[in-house]
C-alpha cells in the first residue's frame, strides 16, 4: 500500500499556478480534502491541475480528472497483471486495455471521446520527446542555428483554410535549428487551430527547454517559412507545441530538421538566409546540377 500524500492546500498548490486564482478554483472543483495520488508524476500533476483550474480550458477539465482517476486506480493496485498494457480512460472510467494507439487510432478515439487519455501502466514508457540541442551560436557541433532579422512561420492543417502566422524579429524567440530533430512551436497554434489533432497527454522536453512540457500533434500539419518577400512551399510535419506554462527556460520556438530537410534555401555572403518557393527551388536545382 503506497503512502498517501497529505491533503492539498491553497499554499501547496500555488507552485502549479500559471494565473492568479487557479489554486482556489482547483480546490473548489476537487474538494478541500483532495490528495494527489502517490504515483502520479509531477509534470502530470501540473497538467491535471491546469486542465481543471484554468477557466480558458473548462471544456477540457475532464482530461485532468481522467489523469487523477488513472493514478488513483494505479495506487489501489487495480492494474496488477496489466504492466505491459496501455489504458484508455474516459469520464473517469477504464474503457480499454491494449497497445499504444498510433496516430490514426488516437485521432479516431478523440473524435468520439475528446477528453479521453491513454497512459501506460509501466511509467518508464511514458512518452518523452527527442532531445533538442539549442546553443546561442551560429554554428555548433550539433548543427547550425540561424536567427533571422525578420521571419514568418505559417501553419495549418492539410486541406483546411484556417491558417496561423507567426511573425518574429531578431529580438523575438524563433530559431531555425539543425540541432533540433522536431519543430516546436508556441501553444498559440492550438488556440487558433483548435483542439483537434493534439494528444491530451504532454511529454517532458529532452535537451533544450527541459523540463518544460510539450504537446505532440497526432496528425500531420503543414508548415511554411519565409518573410514578407519570400516564402517556402508548404511541407508536412508532425509538430510539437510548447505548453502554455513552459517557464523561463524556454526562449525559442524551434524550426527543426523535420521541416528544414524538406525545404530548399540559399545563403549569399552578407545576406540573410533565403527560403525558396517552388519556382526558385527548381531554378536552384538547375544551377546545382551544373556545378562540379
Amino acid at each position: 500500500m503506497k503512502k498517501q500524500n497529505p491533503p492539498e492546500t491553497l499554499q501547496s498548490l500555488l507552485k502549479y499556478e500559471s494565473k492568479p486564482g487557479q489554486a482556489q478554483r482547483f480546490l473548489a472543483r476537487v474538494g478541500k480534502n483532495f490528495m494527489w495520488p502517490s504515483s502520479i508524476p509531477e509534470y502530470l500533476r501540473r497538467r491535471a491541475f491546469i486542465k481543471i483550474a484554468d477557466v480558458d480550458l473548462e471544456f477540457e477539465d475532464e482530461v485532468g480528472f481522467n489523469i487523477i482517476f488513472f493514478y488513483n486506480v494505479f495506487d489501489r493496485g487495480e492494474f496488477a497483471g496489466q504492466e505491459n498494457e496501455w489504458v484508455t480512460v474516459n469520464n473517469q472510467k477504464v474503457i480499454k486495455y491494449g497497445e499504444e494507439y498510433n496516430d490514426d487510432q488516437l485521432n479516431h478515439v478523440l473524435e468520439t471521446m475528446p477528453n479521453a487519455i491513454q497512459l501506460p501502466v509501466d511509467r518508464t514508457r511514458l512518452p518523452r520527446s527527442k532531445p533538442a540541442k539549442m546553443v546561442i551560436a551560429q554554428r555548433t557541433n550539433s548543427g547550425m542555428i540561424i536567427r533571422f532579422e525578420y521571419v514568418r512561420i505559417r501553419g495549418r492543417r492539410p486541406n483546411e483554410n484556417i491558417m496561423i502566422v507567426f511573425s518574429y524579429d531578431f529580438y523575438d524567440a524563433c530559431a531555425v535549428d539543425t540541432g533540433a530533430p522536431e519543430t516546436i512551436l508556441l501553444y498559440h497554434v492550438k488556440r487558433i487551430l483548435g483542439r483537434r489533432g493534439w494528444s491530451a497527454i504532454t511529454m517532458i522536453a529532452g535537451g533544450y527547454g527541459a523540463p518544460a512540457e510539450q504537446i505532440r500533434a497526432s496528425m500531420m500539419f503543414e508548415v511554411s517559412i519565409g518573410d514578407d518577400n519570400n516564402r517556402s512551399k508548404w511541407v508536412q510535419a508532425r509538430i510539437l507545441l510548447w505548453e502554455d506554462y513552459s517557464g523561463d527556460q524556454v526562449e525559442c520556438a524551434l524550426v527543426g530538421n523535420d521541416v528544414t530537410d524538406q525545404l530548399a534555401y540559399a545563403h549569399e555572403p552578407g545576406n540573410p538566409l533565403k527560403f525558396l518557393d517552388i519556382v526558385d527551388e527548381a531554378r536552384l536545382t538547375v544551377v546545382l546540377n551544373g556545378c562540379r
